[in-house]
């Protein structure tokens, strides 16, 4: 995973802040670490949920992974474009 890409990404296309965009770039990293992956599959979303670990957060976590992990997607689409 090409971190530095995705946090331009993030600052650029999604106009987040640097703050922010680290935050997301943080919780990839998180769901990488939980479902002991280096890259994001289509499948990602499907182990995370399913994930004992993810399972025991709270609401307000998962939803911060699953957006995470909904950007990641939306940026690799967009790079698979060019």
């Amino acid at each position: 995973m090409n971190y530095d890409i995705f946090l331009n990404w993030l600052i650029d296309e999604k106009k987040l802040s640097q703050r922010a965009a680290k935050d997301v770039v943080s919780r990839c990293k998180r769901i990488c670490k939980m479902l002991n992956i280096n890259e994001f599959g289509v499948s990602t979303l499907e182990k995370l949920n399913s994930n004992k670990e993810f399972s025991e957060k709270s609401m307000f976590i998962k939803s911060q992974l699953r957006r995470a992990c909904n950007l990641w997607f939306e940026f690799g689409g967009e790079h698979e474009k060019i």
